[in-house]
């Protein structure tokens, strides 16, 4: 023996509709696994730093918030990075939410922890007009509903300096060292 239970809409205890029907095969479902909201803070000038890896730096001007409208919910963080050095650098970025940081490597020794690099090395020769491109991606679950702050920090080898959005020789030219901007990124995703 089958049973049939025929609805249009199946709700959750709060009223909410999670399931909605037109009564033609066409069913609406509620926002799992959508994007329910999208924040981002471009950061256009430069900034600068030599501090070290160990001992990284806000980068201002490049700092996200976001409410998350449910504890379920997840954000994903998506920075992207203009990046150059005053000569050979090994540059650790670590993001941030509020004062923890999180999608970072595991302990090892004395070696300091990020979420992703921008390493400025040659071969040969430090080219200060060199640049590179950071991007990193982390789905973080912060289980909150308070608004919440993401940011970036760097560090390089404490003793050379970073820059951010321009090279480190910055030449003055039509054709020679460009201005850049980055981006910080957050998508709040339905669980």
């Amino acid at each position: 023996m089958s049973s049939i239970l025929k609805v249009d809409q199946l709700q959750d205890s709060g009223g909410n509709n999670l399931v909605t029907s037109n009564g033609s095969g066409v069913i609406t479902s509620s926002a799992f696994g959508k994007v329910l909201q999208v924040v981002s803070t471009t950061k256009t000038d430069t900034f600068s730093t030599s501090a070290s890896g160990a001992s990284p730096v806000t980068i201002t001007g490049l700092t996200a918030t976001i409410t998350p409208s449910s504890t379920s919910s997840k954000i994903l963080v998506i920075p992207n990075l203009n990046i150059g050095s005053s000569t050979d650098n090994h540059i650790i970025l670590t993001l941030f939410r509020e004062t923890t940081a999180i999608g970072i490597g595991d302990t090892a020794g004395n070696r300091p922890r990020g979420s992703f690099t921008g390493s400025n090395h040659t071969v040969g020769g430090s080219y200060i007009w060199n640049m590179q491109t950071a991007s990193f991606n982390f789905l973080d679950t912060p289980s909150s509903t308070s608004s919440l702050s993401y940011s970036v920090k760097v560090g390089g080898n404490g003793t050379t300096t970073t820059y951010i959005n321009r090279s480190g020789r910055d030449a003055n030219a039509t054709n020679e060292d460009g201005r850049y901007a980055s981006t910080i990124t957050l998508m709040e995703i339905s669980a």
